[in-house]
């Protein structure tokens, strides 16, 4: 969308200043909230640590996912042009990718940290996870590296003349959809926190409200179709919502078992 910018002769990097963004304003909301918030019930020292781990393990699963992604659309693994967007603070990450790797890894992790009642960690650090994508997906947006969507007529289409992919016809600026739809998604998930009936009630409609969003939004996105007509980033969050729904048992049945107790 536009050229990197330079500051006193020196060129950055849009995916990298957009992803410091994020991670600062996150951090600021999270210490805000914490402090302003009597009602959370979690250790500072556990939830910084299970943060710092699901971080670790988060980013392979999305540069694995990226690696996919790119042997579906080109047929080949590991070329000179993949290779040069390996970084850490860089494009080549698959949101879904890191998703599915924290859905899988939070159970293992909260073991070995002896985090119990792990399902209230997760509410906040999908609240966390809600706001850095609002934020970061604008990396896509002012990088202009082909994430926008097919041609499209509407009064919004816009033009990407600059970056990995130039565009010089409208196209869906669908970076713009994911950041206005998680910003949405945001302040409904903030609410939800402070009245909801179970733990883990807000990592359930998070990532059902996101994967659902995704699968929609692929539709007018240029990314090929691996299998049953569906794209890679499509078959990925179906998945999602599946191992979302043994979640939502799992926190259902704990909730009632609390209730039983009591």
């Amino acid at each position: 969308m536009f050229p990197n910018p330079e500051i006193f002769g020196i060129q950055l990097n849009w995916y990298t200043l957009w992803q410091w963004l994020a991670i600062i304003v996150t951090s600021l909301f999270a210490l805000i909230y914490i402090r302003y918030n009597k009602t959370l019930n979690i250790s500072i020292s556990k939830l910084i640590i299970l943060i710092c781990c699901l971080i670790f393990c988060g980013y392979p699963g999305a540069k694995i996912l990226s690696a996919v992604d790119y042997f579906c659309e080109t047929g080949a693994l590991f070329t000179e042009e993949y290779m040069s967007s390996f970084s850490i603070m860089g494009g080549g990450l698959r949101m879904y990718g890191g998703l599915l790797s924290l859905l899988l890894i939070t159970p293992v992790l909260a073991k070995i940290l002896a985090v119990r009642k792990w399902s209230n960690y997760l509410d906040f650090i999908v609240l966390l996870l809600c706001l850095f994508t609002a934020i970061v997906k604008q990396a896509c947006f002012f990088s202009g590296d082909g994430c926008y969507g097919v041609y499209t007529n509407l009064p919004w289409g816009m033009y990407f003349p600059y970056g990995e992919a130039p565009n010089m016809i409208p196209v869906h600026p669908t970076p713009l959809y994911d950041t206005i739809f998680h910003l949405i998604l945001f302040a409904i998930l903030l609410k939800l926190n402070k009245k909801k009936t179970f733990d883990g009630q807000v990592t359930v409609v998070f990532f059902v409200a996101t994967a659902l969003f995704n699968i929609l939004i692929e539709f007018i996105r240029r990314n090929p179709e691996v299998m049953f007509s569906l794209t890679l980033s499509q078959l990925t969050y179906f998945l999602i919502i599946f191992i979302t729904m043994i979640y939502y048992l799992k926190f259902r049945n704990a909730a009632k078992s609390i209730v039983a107790f009591v």
